[in-house]
């Protein structure tokens, strides 16, 4: 929910940073980048601007699950971290409850 950026510039900016952050895992891990397995891992987290990450914990998520969310993973930018941890808060958390009771 970077503030300047339009809908789509902070959806791209996202899978970006996740991309980098998740291929920076395996390497760390292996030394080696796989991108088959960035994508796997891509694919079990949340990723996008509010509206998508929204919409991707209604689609993929029961009501009474539990999210674990690592707002840091390889992030080292504390006032980001706070910033991402906040939009989850104020706006994703809201947006997904008026969808479930719209469903």
């Amino acid at each position: 929910d970077e503030e300047g950026l339009t809908s789509e510039e902070q959806s791209a900016a996202a899978q970006a940073e996740a991309e980098q952050a998740l291929g920076a895992y395996w390497n760390a891990l292996e030394g080696t980048i796989d991108p088959t397995k960035v994508n796997r891992a891509a694919n079990n987290a949340l990723i996008g601007n509010v509206e998508e990450v929204a919409q991707q914990m209604v689609e993929r998520f029961h009501p009474d699950d539990r999210i674990m969310a690592w707002f840091d993973f390889f992030n080292h930018d504390s006032e980001r971290v706070c910033r991402n941890m906040t939009a989850y808060m104020q706006r994703v958390v809201p947006l997904v409850e008026s969808m479930l009771e719209g469903a």
